[in-house]
């Protein structure tokens, strides 16, 4: 059996115009990344992997989100974007790395780049992981725990979450298209569990069959509100998360969640509001599932989305 559907290989970046790209590079360096390059009127910024870069802000007049983009497996992926309703041609990409380019707009109105064939970077070094000791089973024999306190380096990015109006014909566009298959749902105050169309929230993963992945590259939510509600991206470990947090508190920046670990997910993670209000996420240890896995349809209060830790603000649920 084939599967006509674009193959994702991984979330690549997303995009952000804001009104300082100064502040923007000051924030994000603290944040965990470091500049790849800074061109007409542009900043990219990498994290320790190869990809040239994790994320693009543009200046302008406003602050506003202008999109997520994706690689895919192959240049017919690309084509087979292309042939999308509404998609442009291919392009070739004028930002670092290169590679050629397809533009999707989403049924709610979000920008997706469909990219392949960008060149990389030689990846940052960064320290050892500390494993943990735990009651039978000691990890970290006669190796003990040297946390500096600096900046801890961004890894690369794992997901983002749309906010729209119409979930149900967003993930249903995602699911047609590319391959990607739901791993939990959030019912909401309407919700029935077994009923897609009623999801306030649904997370989607690679589709891989038996290969383990990530529980979710993107989050679909529905909101009275449009745009990107957060980006996420991955930093070592438990220390790494911590030494992040302690360290955006004494430089300063606003604090929306932190540190604490999510219900569906298992994340560990720590929300941040950059300077122009826009969310951003370190994370560590989040579940990883193949096809046994059997998605979790949540119906619990907001209280019970935080299994531990500082809980979210009730604007976080907006």
């Amino acid at each position: 059996m084939t599967d006509d559907r674009i193959q994702i290989d991984e979330l690549a970046y997303t995009v952000y115009q804001v009104t300082d790209l100064d502040l923007m590079e000051r924030f994000l360096t603290d944040f965990g990344m470091k500049r790849s390059e800074r061109r007409d009127g542009t900043l990219y910024m990498r994290g320790t992997g190869p990809a040239a870069y994790i994320h693009k802000a543009v200046l302008g007049e406003t602050n506003r989100f202008l999109g997520g983009a994706i690689r895919v497996m192959t240049e017919a992926d690309l084509e087979k974007a292309a042939a999308i309703p509404g998609a442009s041609g291919i392009e070739a990409i004028t930002d670092p790395g290169g590679g050629k380019r397809v533009t999707l707009t989403t049924p709610n109105g979000h920008v997706l780049r469909i990219e392949h064939g960008a060149d990389t970077l030689p990846e940052l070094p960064t320290r050892r992981i500390y494993p943990l000791n735990f009651h039978g089973s000691h990890l970290r024999p006669n190796t003990p725990v040297r946390q500096k306190k600096e900046v801890t380096p961004i890894l690369r990015i794992g997901h983002y979450v749309e906010r729209v109006k119409d979930a149900p014909a967003e993930v249903a566009w995602f699911r047609r298209n590319f391959n990607l298959i739901p791993s939990d749902y959030i019912c909401g105050r309407h919700g029935v569990p077994g009923n897609d169309d009623t999801m306030a929230g649904v997370f989607l993963r690679l589709d891989r069959g038996t290969e383990f992945v990530d529980h979710h590259i993107l989050l679909v939510n529905h909101s009275h509100l449009e745009g990107c509600h957060h980006s996420s991206y991955e930093v070592l470990d438990l220390d790494a998360v911590t030494t992040g947090h302690h360290h955006l508190v004494n430089q300063g920046w606003n604090l929306d969640a932190g540190y604490g670990r999510h219900y569906l997910g298992s994340l560990i993670y720590d929300y941040w509001l950059d300077p122009f209000g826009n969310r951003v996420e370190h994370y560590t240890d989040t579940d990883l599932v193949n096809h046994e896995y059997q998605p979790v349809y949540f119906a619990g209060t907001v209280e019970e989305t935080t299994q531990w830790g500082m809980s979210p603000p009730p604007s976080f649920f907006d």
